[in-house]
Parts: C-alpha cells; structure tokens; sequence
C-alpha cells in the first residue's frame, strides 16, 4: 500500500514538543535549585530535622514555604508569559503555513519551501487571523496551565515528603517525577494542537477552493488507532455531521496524526 504520510506536519509537531521541553527542563533546574535551599531542614539528608531537635529551627515551616514561592517567582512572572506566548504563536503560524503550502502545490500555482516563519501568514484573510489568535491564547493557556500544575505538586510533594521524614534523595526523585509527568503532558499538547489546527485550517481551505469531500489519511503507523486504520482512504462529506470519526475530522480527535486531502 503506498503510504500517504507527507500530509502531516511530523516536524512542525516535533519542533514544538521540543520547545515546551526545553520550557519543563528550565523548572527543572529553578526546582533544584530550591532543594538546595531546603536542605538545611533535613538532618543528614535522611531525616526531618523535626524527628531530632528543631530548637534552632522552630519554624522550619516557613523557611521551606519560603523557598518554594521564591522557586515558583523564577519560573512565572512577564517574562516568561512572553516566552510561552511566541513559543505557540511562533507554532500555530508554522502549521498554518504547512497548511497553505499544501493548498497552493495542489493548485499547482507555486511550490514553496518550509522554512522559518517571519512574518503572520493569516494577515490575508480575517477569518483565518481570528481563529490564529484563538488557538495563539489556547495553547499559550495549555503551556500556562502545564506550568501552574507543575509548581503546585512539586509544593504538595515536598511537605509530603518532608512530613513523612524523607530526605533528600526522595525530594530529589519527586522532581524527576513530576518533570517526566510534564514533558508527557508537552508531547500530548504538541501532537492534539498539531492535528487539531491543521484539521481546521485545511477543512476551511479545502472548502473554500470548492472541495465537498474529502480523504481520510492516516499516519499508516504503529501508532495509528484501530477505528482510524479502518477510515484510512474512505471519502466523506464535510458537512456530514456523522461522517469521519463520529463527525470529527481527521486529526480532530485527540492526539490524531490523520489529516484530510480534498476531493475536487
């Protein structure tokens, strides 16, 4: 079977996971650094100091709180919504020019070359701008969200561990922990938002160049569910409220890498 896969955007998606990463190692280490500032309060590093003599330290409590708002100040703040905010428009900019390309080579008018994106490629069509902005605050809300999350159980996890006499090693791991939870929430942000977008912006172009239907593609991997295995090359109606996935698009449904070519 000749596999039709050059219709999904595999390094716009792959690109943007790696972005979100580089955001979850930069909590990472700030995380570290406040283990560091703790440590004072874990007798040998395997024992609360309050299991021993706490008269040197009686609010001990405090002290680490106060570590952890300094920690959750270093990964928050103006600079960093600003960082997150051109990671996902620098991202939903690419998938629409991955989507636009597609449409001009399959009219046959011009083959353009990815690359990097420079400038707002939705400026040519109001429609198009205003969905951009709302998936731009979409994803920049994800990312924020991802980051709350993150803050808020390493809290949780350090006066748990803490409380139990863990030390430091324990803490330490609890980090780990919850840095691999977050990078696979960024993997399963960066996959649904990919399909997501590209499902909606190609349905959008495909419709308007005139198409009624279109081809469901999918990955022809491993990976692909079986539901959308058996959709793999069946036509449908875009305005087919039962047709596709239960009415969704390719790469509508979560984490789908299917993706749609029009039938003219």
């Amino acid at each position: 079977m000749a596999r039709h896969r050059n219709g999904y955007p595999v390094k716009i998606e792959r690109s943007y996971y790696r972005q979100l990463g580089k955001l979850v190692r930069s909590w990472q280490v700030q995380a570290n650094k406040m283990l560091d500032k703790i440590k004072p309060y874990i007798k040998g590093g395997t024992k609360m100091l309050t299991d021993a003599d706490n008269s040197d330290n009686p609010d001990w409590t405090h002290y680490v709180q106060q570590a952890l708002d300094l920690f959750s100040t270093s990964v928050s703040g103006y600079l960093e919504d600003q960082k997150e905010q051109n990671i996902a428009m620098q991202f939903v900019y690419a998938v629409d020019k991955f989507s636009e390309t597609k449409t001009v080579q399959r009219r046959g008018i011009i083959t353009m070359k990815a690359g990097a994106v420079a400038v707002n490629p939705f400026y040519r069509n109001p429609k198009l701008r205003e969905y951009a902005q709302s998936k731009i605050i979409e994803n920049t809300n994800l990312i924020k969200t991802m980051r709350q999350r993150y803050i808020n159980q390493l809290q949780g996890d350090v006066f748990r561990l803490i409380n139990q006499g863990s030390g430091i090693s324990d803490l330490s791991h609890a980090i780990s922990n919850r840095t691999g939870m977050a990078l696979r929430h960024a993997d399963l942000i960066a996959t649904d938002q990919t399909g997501k977008i590209l499902s909606q912006v190609d349905a959008y172009r495909n419709q308007q160049s005139g198409s009624t239907k279109y081809i469901w593609r999918s990955m022809e991997d491993g990976r692909v569910r079986p539901k959308h295995r058996e959709l793999d090359g069946k036509v449908f109606k875009y305005d087919d409220p039962n047709g596709g996935d239960n009415g969704q698009l390719p790469g509508e449904p979560i984490r789908c890498r299917c993706y749609q070519d029009p039938v003219d």
